[in-house]
C-alpha cells in the first residue's frame, strides 16, 4: 500500500516555508506591504508535493517522532529547490529573450 503521509507533509512544509517567506515580506517596515501572489504559493506547494512524491519514490518511512524532522527537512529542501529553479528559470528566460 502507498503511503501518501510524506506528501502530506512536504505539502504542509512548503505552505509554511510560503507564508513565512510572506510574514517577513510584510514585517519589513523598509518595504511596501505585497501583495499576496497565489500562483507563487501555488507553484511553492507544487515543488512540495514533487518532493513528496519523490519521498515515496526513495522509500522514506515516517514515524511519529520522524514527523517533526521529516518536516523541517522538507522545508529546507522545498526552500533549495525554489531558489535553485527560479535562478535557473531567470537565466534560461533570459537567453531566451535576449537571443543569447
Amino acid at each position: 500500500m502507498i503511503e501518501f503521509q510524506p506528501i502530506f507533509i512536504s505539502v504542509g512544509a512548503a505552505l509554511i516555508y510560503s507564508l513565512l517567506w510572506y510574514s517577513r515580506k510584510v514585517i519589513d517596515p523598509t518595504k511596501p506591504t505585497p501583495s499576496y501572489d497565489l500562483w507563487q504559493l501555488g507553484a511553492t506547494l507544487l515543488i512540495g508535493g514533487g518532493i513528496g512524491v519523490v519521498s515515496i519514490i526513495s522509500g522514506v518511512d515516517l514515524t511519529q517522532i520522524g514527523v517533526e524532522t521529516q518536516l523541517a527537512a522538507y522545508g529546507g529542501i522545498i526552500a533549495v529547490v525554489e531558489q535553485v529553479g527560479k535562478a535557473l528559470f531567470r537565466n534560461f528566460y533570459v537567453r531566451i529573450t535576449e537571443g543569447v
